[in-house]
């Protein structure tokens, strides 16, 4: 067994031999590297050593003799490559000139792709001309692997906060077997309440929070929902239902939108409330409450 499992170039990697045919803690073992022995002795089950270049091959071997002089050999060959993963957002809503990176929410979309760097003597193999095998936990994902597949997209389950994927990459010789893994988590959504002007617009520099004071023209109040999913708020799986003082607000025309205006001559204070669902999730659900002056 080699820890890690996906080993990077120049990075330390520990190999233990197990057996369950004989007792390998009195036996004799030989440990050699590319053919040159590196180190031996009984019981020595454990080798650590210092992976290569990238683009080189290691070739690990231990040669054992047992307590009743049976003799036997085991190889290994490691490749020296990097795969990065990277992962993005699918269909998931962040408003317009958003600096950060959209996020998922639980049963939202993920993008992962594997982009490896690998080499075989002096040329660059080709993304395109690599196998890759993907795996979702411990279930295999068949209908996304596969020849030049270097990009899985799966859907969180709501019972999951976390995904760890797995992909394997191999070429069509057999000289090149890596892969890599990664650790992906949900986020909860949230909804940020902003001003929107009839002239300026949505203002997204400075958002609304409890205390705010309201013209005595009245003013548009826009609830931007942040990594829910369909990013299409007009999409019929998103319902914004609003309310003010606990009473349900008129159905307004935009349905993030929520235009108030008090009485003419008179002040006071007013809670406001939306709540954003997506009705074909069960956990895409969220309210928040704004009091206004």
């Amino acid at each position: 067994s080699i820890i890690p499992k996906y080993p990077t170039p120049g990075q330390q990697v520990k190999a233990t031999l197990n057996s369950y045919v004989t007792n390998l803690d009195k036996a004799n073992l030989s440990w050699s590297i590319n053919g040159e022995r590196v180190g031996s002795g009984v019981g020595k089950r454990t080798f650590t050593f210092t992976l290569g270049v990238s683009g080189s091959t290691t070739l690990l071997s231990v040669d054992v003799q047992t307590v009743d002089r049976q003799i036997f050999n085991k190889n290994i060959t490691l490749n020296a490559t990097e795969i990065d993963m990277l992962w993005e957002a699918v269909d998931s809503y962040v408003p317009p000139f958003y600096k950060g990176k959209a996020l998922v929410s639980r049963e939202g979309n993920f993008k992962v792709v594997a982009v490896p760097s690998i080499t075989t003597g002096a040329d660059v193999v080709s993304p395109n001309n690599l196998s890759y095998t993907w795996e979702n936990g411990d279930k295999g994902q068949p209908d996304q692997s596969g020849w030049g597949k270097n990009s899985f997209i799966f859907k969180n389950s709501y019972l999951d906060t976390n995904n760890e994927i797995l992909v394997k990459v191999s070429d069509i010789l057999g000289k090149v077997n890596t892969g890599n893994r990664i650790n992906l988590q949900t986020t909860d959504p949230k909804i940020v309440f902003y001003k929107k002007s009839p002239i300026l617009g949505l203002d997204l520099a400075n958002s609304l929070t409890d205390g705010y004071t309201l013209s005595s023209k009245g003013e548009t109040v826009m609830a931007v929902p942040y990594f829910f999913t369909p990013k299409d708020l007009n999409s019929q799986d998103l319902t914004f239902d609003w309310m003010i003082n606990s009473r349900p607000a008129p159905a307004p025309l935009t349905k993030n939108e929520l235009k108030i205006k008090g009485e003419e001559g008179k002040t006071g204070g007013a809670r406001i409330k939306v709540e954003v669902n997506n009705q074909e999730t069960l956990f895409q659900k969220i309210s928040k409450e704004l009091n206004v002056t």
